[in-house]
């Protein structure tokens, strides 16, 4: 779901480098609310993307530093990185730095692309369930002097900033819980009284998510708790498998694993005096709408399910489309949109005959032909393009061959929607490019009627995308753009919708 990372580290090697800057660097400190930390930064150095700074002396500087941080660990973060340095395993570390906050481990690499060659100041940190990451890219004539006057200083300030959650309208635990080998640690937050209460478990979408599906500043599970428990639900949220405070390894997951992690968090609220075990349902966020299916048809213990861009069609059908929309809003050629899906149905066609080989000659051959379609100087920059192509492929396959991937595409949701009784809420943004509600409604409804579900609501709010922020094109580069706040009716549909289902009255 979201990308992390110095995205766009390879479209700033597409430029030549400019003559080394002699002039003294000055400093100027700053707050990142969206990763959460205070730092420093070079004045007149201007934002290139969500904690990312490009000096921009001219259109072919090089130079710009990264500073961000992802709810995962250091060891997890790599696979990401590897990529976009150009690289295929990890470096080894040049040495630690200790600052006052955090101790750095520290790496320098050389890129190359095409006749570009840039040095890369790298630093991760482990710290309060997070990996941050300061990165630093420099010509190699400029290196040592960007080193001592903005990579070093900038190691030194970095402070992770500690959320105040001031008086809280609710009582708020922190709460861990076990499924199987694997510790699940969250948040419960409960209304006032000492109930029993009714509870809404919250479910993540894809990707690694800490409990607050912290997406650029956008905190959606946080709202979402701030939002119901005040008006008597108890929502219980939780880091995902190997997230955060969890144990266990993300990676290896599938769906279907996740969906016991969530069933985990369900038994553990039975236990609770304060928990009404009678109104006990689930919240899922697009993958999160998957699991929700999957309890739906198997969990007795489920008093209702709300789906919020959950999906009702098989994986293949959603990726189809949402490609083409993706692409669509960012203001892609038709060329290149008929290029990807040309690929997706080849790749659909490998994974499933299991042929690697296939699959990645499928993506060398769509890498190949999206890339001549750049610039000329921007294909001269890149070298050889043949090559280029070819490691991308070979990344790629990594992610399509994975177990999750298979179950994904082959996974239909409405399988498990036609048994489902327990009343359903679902709600999909108008705007939404990843879970498109016109794909999605009519099969939900559909399904659950099949199962003879004479309670089903199903909502699209207008101008919402898929993290239910009032957007323009919806598209995904636009979410660490926006005000991290639901539309207006988001959380108010939540309720009403809750006030004639549930007791929330107990106190």
């Amino acid at each position: 779901m979201r990308k992390i990372l110095i995205g766009i580290l390879l479209s700033l090697l597409l430029i030549s480098s400019v003559a080394a800057q002699d002039t003294p660097v000055a400093l100027e400190t700053f707050t990142d609310e969206i990763y959460g930390f205070e730092s420093v930064k070079p004045e007149g150095w201007t934002a290139a993307g969500p904690g990312i700074y490009g000096r921009a002396v001219g259109t072919q500087d090089v130079t710009l530093m990264g500073q961000q941080a992802a709810p995962v660990s250091v060891q997890q973060i790599w696979p990401g990185l590897l990529p976009q340095l150009m690289l295929t395993e990890i470096p080894e570390s040049t040495g630690q730095y200790e600052s006052a906050a955090l101790t750095w481990d520290l790496y320098q690499v050389d890129v190359t692309a095409g006749t570009i060659t840039v040095k890369i100041d790298l630093a991760l940190a482990a710290g309060e369930g997070k990996t941050y990451i300061v990165l630093l890219q420099a010509a190699p004539d400029e290196y040592e002097s960007l080193h001592e006057q903005v990579f070093l200083p900038t190691l030194e300030a970095f402070t992770p900033v500690v959320i105040e959650t001031g008086d809280l309208p609710y009582i708020q635990e922190e709460v861990t819980f076990e499924n199987g080998d694997i510790t699940l640690a969250g948040t419960l937050t409960l209304p006032e009284g000492d109930g029993p209460h009714p509870a809404v478990v919250l479910i993540t979408g894809s990707g690694g998510q800490d409990r607050d599906e912290t997406i650029f500043s956008m905190r959606p599970f946080k709202l979402i708790a701030d939002g119901l428990t005040p008006a008597g639900i108890a929502v219980l949220r939780y880091d995902d498998r190997g997230i955060g405070q969890s144990t266990g390894d993300f990676a290896s997951a599938t769906t279907s694993d996740f969906a016991t992690d969530a069933a985990a968090a369900i038994e553990y609220l039975l236990t609770r005096d304060d928990i009404n075990p009678e109104q006990i349902g689930v919240l899922g966020h697009s993958e999160g709408g998957i699991v929700s299916a999957m309890l739906g048809a198997t969990n007795p213990h489920l008093a209702f399910i709300i789906s919020m861009a959950g999906t009702s069609v098989n994986g293949r059908d959603v990726l189809t489309l949402q490609n083409e929309l993706i692409l669509r809003a960012s203001g892609a050629s038709e060329e290149v949109i008929a290029l990807q899906l040309e690929f997706l149905t080849r790749m659909f066609a490998a994974i499933e005959a299991g042929d690697r080989d296939d699959l990645v000659e499928a993506a060398y051959e769509t890498v190949l032909a999206q890339v001549q379609t750049l610039p000329e100087e921007d294909r001269e920059a890149l070298g050889d393009l043949e090559a280029y192509a070819r490691t991308t492929a070979e990344q790629g396959a990594q992610t399509y061959f994975s177990d999750w991937f298979r179950e994904f595409l082959n996974y239909d949701p409405a399988v498990d929607w036609a048994k489902t009784t327990v009343p359903v809420l679902a709600l999909f943004g108008a705007k939404d490019v990843q879970v498109d509600a016109g794909q999605n409604s009519v099969p939900l409804q559909a399904a659950l009627e099949a199962a003879g579900n004479t309670d089903v609501t199903i909502v699209t709010l207008a101008d919402a995308n898929h993290l239910f922020q009032a957007a323009d094109t919806g598209g995904t580069d636009e979410y660490g753009t926006l005000e991290p706040v639901f539309v207006e009716d988001f959380l108010p549909t939540i309720i009403d919708w809750l006030s004639t289902r549930v007791d929330l009255t107990a106190g």
